[in-house]
Parts: C-alpha cells; structure tokens; sequence
C-alpha cells in the first residue's frame, strides 16, 4: 500500500511525504537513483503520472523501474496546468536510512512536453 500527501509550500517548491506498508521482498541495498523522469498529464481533477527510474545498488547493479499512478488535485483542482502535460526531469540526493525510514531531498526541473 501506497499513500501520498503533497503540499505546495509555493510556486516552486512541494513537501511529499510517502507512507508505504505491506510486504517488500525486493533489494535492500538502494544507494541512489539516477535517469530519475516523469510524466505528468491532466485529465479533469486528476493527474495521470509516467515515472522511470534507474534505481543503483550498493553494489553498482542498476534496476530499472517504471510505475504510474493517478494523483487527485484538491482546493482548485489543476488550474493552469498545459494541456500538452509536464515532463519533470530530477535529481536525487544520497538516500538516508534509519531504521524503518528513508528521507532524501529532490530538486526537478518541470518543462512543457514538446519544449
């Protein structure tokens, strides 16, 4: 299970925090990720969202992910937002590990698709 709360503090800056539960039987050893990008297109209130990463082991081994998702605007819905959608390309500090939570900060560049 998977639940998001974004909050845009500004124009240019969202705090996110994730809670994740269930069951994970995949790698432990993530050390960063690189080739971080997203896609985000408006329909209505939602915002459909294509993201793939390159995740990297401590022992330099890359995994590939992608994953989509569907993110529900509240207070004003998706005003402004291009019709074309949004690329987001990122950048993603060190993970930080302790105990049964992870933090990281991430700076993006959001462009027009087709720009």
């Amino acid at each position: 299970m998977f639940d998001a709360d974004v909050t845009a503090l500004s124009a240019s800056e969202w705090s996110t925090d994730l809670t994740v539960s269930g069951t994970y039987d995949g790698p432990t050893d993530i050390v960063g990720v690189r080739d971080y990008e997203i896609d985000w297109t408006a329909s209505g209130k939602t915002l459909l969202e294509k993201g793939r990463a390159t995740l990297v082991t401590s022992s330099g081994r890359s995994i590939r992910s992608e994953w989509s998702s569907t993110i529900t605007a509240k207070d004003g819905g998706l005003r402004g937002f291009p019709s074309a959608g949004e690329v987001v390309s990122v950048s993603i500090s060190p993970f930080k590990v302790e105990g049964s939570k992870m933090s990281y900060t991430w700076q993006g560049t959001v462009s027009p698709k087709g720009k």
